[in-house]
């Protein structure tokens, strides 16, 4: 499944309030546990991350020691567990690299995801548990779950989705645009490695997002120190190949720039279109939200948003960018239509109403109520 597909398992348990333990496994640097953070962003859960190939089995199980009288032990609680005064009553506890950790770690994490205890201490009625992990053939620290440990999980296996990777994250967190580009064309790049291959650089999700930081920070890729980083991140081969192609399509316009006003449109109909896709993808604080909900910032960020769209030199593009705009928030988008005070909009508007949805004669986009709501 794709990392998207997983996240969605999770929320269904969240939204029935399942307390079922979910495992992710897949390869390294596929996004498995920033989907877990946006999943806690999106809910307003605390996302408590516990690096279990890095801790000792005390650090999961707790220190047993004896009472004053020595009479008893006393069981203490390991600091780094969910507790609700501190960390509120909904939590998100991931232990991530659960097959990297050695048996007596797992060992100690038994009981917390079997009986949701461990000792004297009890996980919070609102906490949900997330493991991470890497499969066999990923070319990584692998130690097998035992089995009753396996059994506890409701398993699934992620998988490196380029179209999940661009929409969901790379152009909602500003991915530098040759690298969005570039895996548009190939996004069989996206992740590289091989099981079984000697060379230690391939490229990820996370290696491409350290390559976009480069680039924002100097996009020269004639640069030799650029394109030694480059490399240095995604390997020699891919490398030297999205070198290649950064130095031909210089024509790749940032949506920032376009939006404000700083760049002017590409003439080639693949750049526009990845264009158009940034500059909804920047809209992304639209969704959920009703129009009412909106700030008076956040309206004029919409506005520009929409004005950017109506700049684009092929009708096709405005099109497609409106109607994504419409998609993620229907009513906040057309109210803002009708406040916007720009003839050339509205005349577009009743020209193409069909084409986006607009049902009515001619001036129908003054009337809210002449909308198709489906």
């Amino acid at each position: 499944m794709t990392v998207k597909e997983f996240q969605q398992c999770i929320e269904f348990n969240i939204k029935h309030n399942i307390k079922h333990a979910v495992l992710g496994l897949g390869a390294p640097g596929v996004g498995k546990s920033e989907a877990v953070k946006q999943i806690g962003s999106r809910f307003g859960f605390k996302v408590i991350d516990l690096r279990l190939a890095q801790m000792s089995e005390v650090e999961i199980g707790g220190l047993i020691y004896p009472n004053e009288s020595r009479t008893k032990t006393v069981w203490l609680t390991p600091e780094v567990l969910p507790d609700e005064k501190r960390d509120g009553k909904n939590t998100i506890l991931l232990l991530d690299e659960i097959t990297s950790c050695p048996y007596r770690v797992q060992v100690a994490a038994y009981q917390l995801i079997l009986d949701r205890r461990i000792g004297q201490y009890t996980l919070p009625e609102g906490t949900f548990v997330i493991a991470l992990g890497n499969r066999e053939d990923d070319d990584g620290v692998y130690i097998q779950l035992a089995g009753p440990l396996a059994d506890r999980f409701e398993i699934h296996y992620i998988e490196p989705s380029f179209e999940v990777w661009k929409n969901d994250y790379a152009l909602k967190n500003n991915v530098h645009p040759y690298v969005v580009s570039y895996l548009s064309v190939k996004p069989s790049a996206l992740h590289t490695q091989q099981p079984g291959e000697e060379n230690m650089i391939f490229a990820t999700p996370r290696s491409w997002v350290r390559v976009s930081d480069i680039l924002h920070c100097d996009s020269d890729v004639s640069n030799p120190v650029v394109r030694s980083k480059i490399i240095g991140n995604i390997g020699d081969a891919e490398g030297v190949q999205f070198i290649g192609y950064c130095e031909k399509h210089s024509e790749i316009i940032p949506a920032e720039d376009f939006i404000s006003g700083r760049a002017e449109a590409p003439s080639s109909p693949d750049m526009l279109s990845l264009l158009t896709s940034g500059i909804t993808a920047k809209a992304e604080f639209i969704e959920n939200k009703s129009a009412a909900d909106l700030t008076d910032d956040e309206l004029a960020r919409l506005r520009q948003i929409i004005s950017a769209l109506f700049r684009l030199p092929v009708t096709e593009f405005t099109i497609i960018g409106v109607k994504d705009l419409l998609s993620k928030n229907r009513t906040a988008v057309k109210q803002t239509f009708v406040t916007m005070d720009d003839k050339s909009i509205r005349r577009f508007l009743e020209n193409n109403r069909d084409a986006l949805g607009i049902s009515g004669g001619k001036n129908a986009v003054n009337r809210l109520e002449m909308w198709n709501t489906d």
